[in-house]
């Protein structure tokens, strides 16, 4: 990894420069810095889900999860540092605990924007989420928590995920509606696991190793920790796993009023936190109780909402006619 040290010790100037410009532009970056996180995109799926447009929500929805697990992983099988980890003279105005090649902002904003316009079908969808993602990759420079070798990384990796999508998406969509629901729900198991294995694979490599001494300013960090991906892979088996009983059951219709919309997102989010909150008192701490937490929530967001919604009236069921169909405001997929 010598090279990699020497081109860290190299980018630290541009980082330095970049933290010497006025503190009226630190809000804003931080604000933007919002856009490429998995977590922007994962709390604004249910609303996209239940409200809008379902199979938009899951097709963004793995283009995330795959950008975010693959991003993880990455992280475990290179252990490089963030930039104020190896130089006090870097503020960090965020602190991150995981390693920083490749920056996971810029990864998952470039593949879960990329996928947003590619739905627009728009040039100016795209210019937008280019410009986004640019500003994303200078606020997390900016921020201290990565090289610029990081960002232009994780961008690439992000074209990669998108291209992959887009070549993948609809021949794996079709052998997935193909299968049995026994044989959906296995293989939302094996994948699910799949991500966790993928990931202890990745840091086997370093086994014994120790965070280095000239990373003291870090401060205390278990940059090998798996919370990040053991939490993927429970969205992930709840989604795939909820997607797939929601075919079975058939589809709701997303749209209707607003107030029928606005139900729907206030009684999913109450419920979705009460879930939270009584998952955190009933499920063991630890990679179990983190895991099985997050597919019950996830399968909530898929299934629970959506019947629950069904029965109350705020939501009707999409017409026999178009199930098979997926197109149109409100129809779905997976």
């Amino acid at each position: 990894m010598d090279f990699l040290d020497d081109l860290h010790l190299a980018e630290l100037g541009p980082i330095i420069w970049l933290q010497s410009w006025p503190d009226a532009v630190r809000p804003v970056l931080e604000l933007v810095s919002v856009f490429g996180t998995d977590t922007f995109f994962l709390l604004c799926l249910p609303l996209l889900y239940w409200c809008v447009n379902p199979a938009l929500a899951l097709r963004l929805g793995f283009t995330v999860l795959a950008a975010a697990a693959t991003n993880a992983i990455g992280k475990l099988a290179v252990h490089q540092p963030r930039p104020y980890w190896i130089d006090p003279r870097i503020h960090p105005f965020s602190v991150e605990g995981a390693f920083g090649l490749p920056s996971g902002h810029a990864q998952t904003g470039t593949a879960g924007l990329g996928r947003l316009a590619m739905a627009a079908a728009r040039p100016w969808a795209w210019w937008a989420a280019g410009a986004i993602v640019v500003l994303v990759c200078l606020s997390r420079v900016y921020l201290g928590v990565h090289f610029i070798s990081d960002v232009v990384v994780g961008v690439l990796l992000g074209l990669v995920v998108l291209l992959l999508v887009r070549r993948l998406e609809r021949p794996a969509t079709a052998w997935w509606r193909g299968r049995p629901l026994w044989v959906q729900l296995a293989a939302s198991a094996v994948l699910s696991g799949a991500m966790i294995g993928g990931a202890a694979l990745a840091n086997a490599p370093y086994a014994g190793w120790v965070v280095p001494a000239g990373w003291s300013s870090a401060g205390t960090i278990d940059p090998e920790s798996m919370d990040t991906v053991v939490t993927l892979a429970g969205v992930l088996l709840g989604t795939l796993a909820g997607a797939s009983i929601m075919y079975r059951l058939g589809w709701f219709d997303a749209g209707g009023s607003l107030g029928a919309r606005a139900g729907r997102w206030v009684i999913g989010t109450v419920v979705a936190v009460l879930i939270w909150y009584a998952e955190r008192e009933v499920l063991p701490e630890g990679a179990v109780g983190t895991y099985a937490g997050y597919a019950v929530l996830t399968l909530w967001v898929q299934v629970g909402a959506p019947v629950l919604f069904i029965r109350l009236g705020l939501m009707a069921r999409r017409e026999k006619e178009s199930q098979g169909a997926g197109r149109g405001r409100g129809g779905a997929g997976h």
